[in-house]
């Protein structure tokens, strides 16, 4: 097997079915998304795998690890390696992250350490098939790190990132998978508003969502405010709701210290990054909420208010 310096073990190996040899691969994820598409990649990879010519068993566990807090741009694969190690005995470890990483200006999807650990950043995959290509990534990392026969090799589809040399590659023999271009960068920020999960918000919004409700609720009833939005142009009422939108955004974001400052967040690349997501995290919330505050409505306005009078009230059939 494979072990902490990423050579083969021969006295070690545990023995599978018909004594074949066993490497176990260890599975850490954040809490969240992470975790779901680690799931996603326990079921995808394979039981047997070929290496030298040889069938081996590959088991798969589920650490019950926490990753270490770490900052953006400087996450440690030998940190968490140690972490999941320290209870753990496994041949390589695989954690799936939700933290952003970039190496420079490039967003950073894989990254590989010491031969022996392997991270994949969930936020560089974008909102797109996250689970799919996440997936595939890691089966073909996983299958790079057990240096399995090329033959029953899953290949990795390039098309929009490349490996290329870690930052420490001439201690640690790092690779990186990156994202360039503007393309990757806006990637990475939509796949840190996808992680967010912003249509949680709604349920933290209640307060505000029972407000406009009942607000809504008074606009029902009224047939003066039915007159008033008929009278208004399409693009009056357009400015309205993104007047409103800004108000509930700026409302979320300034008083409750979301908005990163230089004197948190030193990096003007990672203060950028970090507040394009808020920001979007914010307004998607936002839009959820007036959703289901404008289902809520309009059910409301047809259980209440009948065709007939509201054609009599605004004076027109539309």
């Amino acid at each position: 097997m494979y072990g902490s310096s990423g050579t083969l073990r021969g006295d070690d190996h545990r023995a599978g079915p018909d004594d074949r040899r066993t490497v176990t691969v260890g599975l850490v994820a954040d809490s969240g998304f992470a975790t779901a598409i680690a799931s996603a990649i326990e079921n995808a990879l394979s039981l047997t795998i070929i290496i030298d010519g040889e069938e081996v068993d590959l088991e798969v566990d589920r650490a019950a690890v926490t990753l270490p807090p770490t900052a953006t741009g400087s996450t440690p694969p030998g940190q968490w390696l140690e972490s999941v190690q320290a209870t753990n005995t496994y041949d390589i470890v695989l954690c799936i992250s939700e933290v952003p990483r970039r190496l420079g200006a490039h967003p950073v999807v894989a990254e590989l350490h010491a031969g022996t650990t392997a991270v994949l950043y969930v936020p560089s995959f974008g909102t797109i098939a996250v689970r799919r290509r996440a997936v595939a990534t890691a089966v073909a990392i996983v299958h790079d790190l057990l240096d399995t026969d090329t033959d029953s090799r899953p290949r990795l589809r390039r098309t929009m990132s490349t490996w290329a040399p870690g930052p420490d590659a001439d201690n640690g023999g790092e690779r990186v998978l990156l994202t360039p271009g503007m393309l990757g960068r806006l990637r990475l920020v939509m796949g840190m508003i996808r992680c967010n999960r912003p249509w949680r918000l709604v349920p933290t919004l209640s307060t505000a969502l029972a407000a406009a409700s009942a607000a809504s609720a008074f606009g029902v009833f009224y047939a003066n405010i039915w007159q008033m939005a008929a009278s208004m142009t399409g693009t009056r009422l357009v400015l309205v709701g993104v007047a409103a939108m800004v108000a509930i955004t700026a409302w979320l974001i300034l008083p409750h210290g979301l908005w990163e400052r230089r004197s948190f967040r030193p990096s003007a690349t990672d203060r950028r990054m970090y507040n394009a997501a808020t920001l979007g995290t914010v307004v998607t919330g936002a839009l959820c909420m007036f959703t289901v505050l404008f289902a809520v409505v309009l059910v409301s306005a047809a259980i209440v208010i009948s065709p007939r009078f509201l054609t009599e009230q605004l004076g027109r059939r539309h």
